[in-house]
């Protein structure tokens, strides 16, 4: 036996048969349209650390390597034994810093 369908109940159906139809019809429109125009729409939006890490990475990238000399400087002294560590100073720095033993 097939039971009657109350008018509240058609209503719903209704509404949710035409809401899928509409939103089958709209993700169709949408992939024409992308299609048709030849191009897409996925965006990407980058979080404030990977902006300032790409600005960073491009300030190193324009710098220019100036340590260098400085590094074969220290690497020679070492070698030579005379590179003396400013063990006042190294502490002055930690603790300015607030590096604790």
């Amino acid at each position: 036996m097939v039971q009657p369908i109350r008018p509240h109940d058609a209503s719903g159906i209704y509404r949710r048969q035409v809401t899928s139809a509409e939103a089958a019809e709209a993700a169709a429109d949408a992939r024409r349209g992308a299609h048709a125009a030849g191009r897409r729409t996925d965006q990407v939006t980058l979080s404030e650390g990977a902006r300032e890490f790409a600005r960073i990475m491009d300030a190193v990238k324009e710098s220019p390597d100036a340590r260098a000399s400085r590094v074969e400087d220290l690497k020679s002294r070492i070698a030579n034994g005379q590179y003396e560590v400013d063990y006042f100073g190294l502490a002055s720095l930690l603790h300015d810093r607030g590096v604790s033993p």
